[in-house]
């Protein structure tokens, strides 16, 4: 899932997500543009505070099938 599409479907704005995230409001827009990837703690506090996994936030390697 797209962190756009996440926190819109959460209903939060860009700012509570960063205040419950414990960063700067223009921190977690440049990770919502893709401007910038979040460390792997910001990552779990972005995921938590959307109710999601961090795997459906910012996905996650899978194996390539054979």
């Amino acid at each position: 899932m797209e962190l756009r599409a996440a926190r819109k479907q959460s209903g939060k704005t860009q700012a509570q997500v960063a205040k419950e995230s414990e960063i700067s409001e223009s921190q977690y827009q440049n990770i919502e543009y893709d401007k910038s990837e979040p460390g792997v703690r910001t990552a779990i506090r972005i995921a938590r505070a959307l109710d999601r996994t961090v795997e459906e936030l910012f996905g996650a390697a899978t194996p390539e099938h054979k």
